[in-house]
């Protein structure tokens, strides 16, 4: 019943210019609750397919099988004319501009592609005006180009957007405009907006009575122009006299009040229900950050417990909000500050290697948590490392003792007990100054036990001294001995020097004088042996006396006697000097002379 009670006058006129075929097309429907006019412009050369007229028709044809003002509908329609332009391509790619006015005879809404335009006028002003997709249009937005430069720039025609084109379309399609009685929409193609303007078809309406009026005057203005090259022109008025006034308006408001009244005040309980829970969520929310402020402030007086109780509470909140980012922040947090309680309580217990590993552990997912308490870490990793070192350096000496080290085992211990001493490691540095104690305490009896020796030493050295002086004086005797061919008494000197020596641990010497014992027992052998030789010769020379044979006798008694004195027997050779000047007597005695 909407159209019948009300009363959309439409006239239009489409015509060729100067050109022998008209691409433009212009077609309406009008419907019991719904109406559309589609006004579009063929931008080809095709002379055989009218673009135009495919595309108004595709688009009034599937209008009509479901009409409505969707936008989504609207979009669809253009989307289905320009596959249809595509696929009717044969000799040559068909292109139009379209433009699409629907209604409800209560609201319009509009849809164009290209550069065919609308128009709304309201009490003889123009109300909406639809833009076209070229390049000059851009350039106006721009406003690099004036606006009513347009109809003249060469670049009008330039069209972004297209039906017809490859590439997804992008129409424009406007909000629903609420119609008013007296309202007038127009729609025209190049033919008319490159010769006339807006503000002229404002006055031609002004002056018409009716729609038909509109179109001649307009159409006589533009002939009487005389264009050079006049193109296709097609001009559609709509004469909005009455929009559709609903008879059961008021029974329709008062059912929609009947029907809103339970609505509103579901929607005011519901209202109510979500106000209090977004108070409480406000309340927690901000409950949940004054947790984290007091965290942090509890952070930066190196209060770790406290702010671990606080990010507690606050993850707590967190999960109840469900706010899934937050929690992952607070949990980083949460967690960052449990890991340095555990590494604190570590080296409290003096578990320092536990502790190093907690803080390098804290130090990695403080890098993840905004670095919270970075300086603390690194000034509790400094403090762990320093304990480490103090112990390792006590190790250290201690194992050094075990080698007799006791130099580098004192170095070391000094140097933990001034590390201990300068980060107050009170048990460390007990432990090195006892142990330097003894240390030092073994050291002082070592040196008294070595001062006491080196006086017994000094004693025993003064003793062995004088007997080695006594020992020089015997072995010179022994030389003395040797020299003068007493070989016993020299080995009794040699042997005698030998003890002492042997005794005063003077291996050397005594090994000397055992080769000049050896040496002298040699000589004795010798001596024996020539004695008992020379002997041999005493015995012959005796018995050769007795015979009376006294010229044998002496030179036995020479030859004996040159052995004894080659042997150094001084006395033997003292006895045959007698025996031989006995002979020699006897001798001269019984000489001729002597006769």
């Amino acid at each position: 019943m909407r159209k019948i009670n009300s009363k959309f006058i439409t006239t239009f006129v489409s015509e060729s210019g100067s050109f022998l075929q008209n691409k433009d097309y212009f077609g309406f429907v009008e419907l019991d609750k719904f109406a559309i006019y589609v006004i579009a412009d063929g931008i080809d050369n095709d002379a055989d397919l009218e673009s135009a007229k495919v595309a108004v028709s595709s688009i009034i044809s599937n209008f009509s099988e479901a009409p409505s003002m969707r936008k989504g509908l609207l979009k669809k329609l253009l989307n289905k004319a320009n596959k249809e332009l595509i696929t009717q391509s044969k000799n040559l790619r068909l292109k139009a501009s379209i433009t699409i006015v629907v209604t409800n005879y209560v609201k319009v809404r509009y849809a164009f592609v290209g550069n065919t335009r609308f128009c709304l006028y309201r009490e003889g002003f123009l109300k909406y005006k639809s833009q076209d997709q070229s390049l000059t249009q851009q350039l106006v937005d721009k406003e690099r180009v004036q606006l009513d430069k347009i109809a003249d720039h060469e670049e009008r025609n330039n069209l972004y957007c297209y039906l017809g084109q490859d590439q997804k379309i992008t129409p424009y399609i406007s909000k629903k405009i609420k119609l008013k009685n007296g309202d007038i929409i127009t729609l025209f193609t190049k033919g008319i907006w490159e010769n006339i303007d807006s503000s002229e078809i404002r006055d031609s309406l002004v002056e018409a009575s009716e729609s038909q009026e509109v179109t001649d005057n307009v159409e006589d203005m533009l002939l009487s122009k005389q264009p050079k090259e006049l193109e296709n022109y097609t001009l559609a008025v709509i004469f909005i006299d009455k929009i559709y006034q609903n008879p059961k308006l008021r029974q329709k408001i008062k059912k929609t009040i009947l029907t809103l009244i339970p609505i509103i005040l579901i929607l005011a309980v519901i209202s109510c229900v979500f106000y209090l829970r977004h108070k409480k969520r406000t309340e927690q929310t901000n409950e949940m950050n004054y947790c984290i402020k007091n965290a942090n402030n509890y952070i930066k007086d190196e209060n770790f417990i406290r702010a671990n109780e606080e990010y507690k509470s606050a993850l707590g909140l967190a999960k109840n909000l469900k706010l899934k980012n937050k929690r992952n922040d607070i949990d980083k947090h949460f967690k960052l500050t449990e890991i340095i309680i555990n590494a604190d309580k570590y080296l409290q217990d003096l578990k320092y290697e536990e502790a190093l590993d907690e803080y390098l552990l804290a130090k990695e997912k403080g890098y993840y948590a905004d670095n919270l308490g970075k300086d603390y870490i690194d000034e509790r990793l400094s403090e762990t490392n320093q304990h480490i070192l103090v112990l390792d350096l006590l190790k250290q000496a201690d194992k050094k003792m075990e080698l007799e080290d006791k130099q580098g085992a004192k170095q070391d211990y000094i140097s933990a007990r001034n590390l201990a001493s300068k980060i107050f490691f009170k048990e460390a540095k007990q432990e090195a100054q006892d142990k330097l104690d003894k240390i030092n305490e073994d050291q002082a009896k070592k040196e008294e036990e070595e001062a006491k020796k080196s006086e017994e030493e000094e004693k025993l050295s003064k003793e062995k001294f004088d007997e080695q002086l006594n020992a020089i004086e015997i072995s010179k005797k022994g030389d003395v001995s040797y020299s003068i061919g007493s070989y016993y008494d020299s080995k009794m000197y040699y042997m005698m020097a030998q003890e002492i020596y042997k005794k005063i641990e003077m291996y050397d010497f005594s090994d000397e004088l055992e080769k000049k014992i050896l040496l002298t027992d040699k000589k004795i052998q010798e001596s024996t042996t020539k004695k008992a030789k020379a002997d041999t010769y005493i015995k012959d020379a005796n018995n050769k006396f007795d015979e009376g044979s006294l010229n044998e006798a002496k030179i036995l008694y020479l030859f004996a006697r040159d052995i004894y004195e080659e042997a150094k027997l001084d006395d033997d050779v003292k006895k045959v000097d007698e025996k031989i000047k006995v002979i020699d007597a006897l001798i001269n005695k019984k000489s001729p002379q002597n006769l």
